[in-house]
């Protein structure tokens, strides 16, 4: 009987009404503390497990919202996911958690699953291959039904919700700045995200910095997979001259530290590395890797707390929120 308990079943036990049973697990005033407690051994040794469907159906809420992110092998998104997590524990939401791994297909599959009655609301980073073919046709029954949307990071303009980023565009222009003003000459841009919405910000900053410096045509390193990044890399530090480099994501910049010093070259003396997203592991890396802070754990606290408005106020204005960057100087730079 253990894993077929009902509310029924206590309440015949211990002879009081289902409604008494349901107000006593729910704390209600209405029932003594004596009989509370007497509800709640008894459904603590039967091993009682709420009926979440019952009681959505009831309140007309799951108390859970669904996360698709690209992936979460990435530090960024692990860091979002995190905040988020933390912060649906305080008003005691649960998380469904679904991976689009960068696909359209994989992220309509999990739109589609947590439309359908799974979930409250949806905090979402759009996939590569959604940004790449530009197609949106999946979140057309999200705003229809005014269903809760909120856009992290990669974004798009085709889709009426709440989105919040950072200023990609002014990070890497004040980047490439502080590079040459530490005397760097010929900088690198290295991206293996460059069919993201981010990734194109993040070029379009690099390219207006040399632009305003007079400086050399851009030299932009698009990487579409890790298995040809050294290849890559190799032959563009072996034809040109580069002595700077800002990577895209955290991953790019360690792989490229590592691929520079592998071919006999040092760090900074010989190329500065600056790369996106900051956490533990940047400051492990030899040297220590120079990052555009992009604040997840502000990202992911603004995300949930935007959602949570949007379920319980119903608000109809949509919010646009920018998150200032921070450059974190470490030895990997001059």
């Amino acid at each position: 009987m253990s894993n077929q308990v009902t509310l029924k079943d206590i309440a015949k036990i211990l002879n009081v009404s289902i409604s008494t049973v349901s107000k006593a697990l729910n704390n209600s005033y209405e029932i003594s503390p004596e009989t509370t407690n007497k509800v709640k051994a008894l459904a603590n040794s039967l091993n009682y497990i709420p009926n979440d469907v019952a009681r959505s159906l009831k309140s007309n809420k799951t108390k859970r919202i669904g996360v698709i992110v690209p992936n979460v092998l990435d530090d960024f998104f692990a860091k979002i996911i995190h905040a988020i997590e933390l912060e649906a524990n305080k008003l005691d939401y649960k998380l469904i958690i679904c991976l689009s791994n960068d696909m359209l297909s994989k992220e309509a599959e999990s739109t589609s699953f947590l439309l359908n009655g799974s979930v409250d609301g949806l905090i979402l980073s759009l996939s590569k291959e959604t940004q790449n073919k530009k197609n949106f046709k999946h979140f057309e029954n999200l705003t229809k039904r005014n269903f809760p949307l909120v856009m992290f990071d990669r974004i798009c303009e085709d889709v009426i919700c709440d989105k919040i980023t950072v200023n990609d565009f002014d990070a890497t222009y004040n980047a490439v700045e502080f590079l040459i003003k530490t005397n760097c000459k010929n900088i690198a841009f290295l991206s293996t995200i460059n069919n993201t919405s981010v990734g194109e910000l993040r070029t379009k900053g690099y390219c207006k910095a040399l632009e305003k410096n007079n400086l050399n045509s851009p030299i932009l390193i698009n990487i579409p997979n890790y298995s040809k990044f050294e290849s890559i890399l190799a032959k563009h530090l072996k034809t040109q001259n580069i002595d700077a480099i800002v990577a895209a994501d955290q991953f790019s910049a360690i792989c490229a530290m590592n691929i520079i010093q592998k071919k006999g070259l040092k760090i900074p003396e010989d190329i500065s590395v600056i790369g996106f997203t900051d956490g533990l592991i940047p400051q492990y890396t030899l040297p220590p890797l120079t990052t555009i802070n992009q604040k997840a754990e502000e990202m992911g606290q603004i995300a949930f707390k935007t959602l949570i408005d949007r379920i319980e106020n119903n608000d109809v204005t949509v919010t646009y929120q920018i998150i200032e960057t921070e450059l974190i100087r470490r030895g990997s730079t001059k």
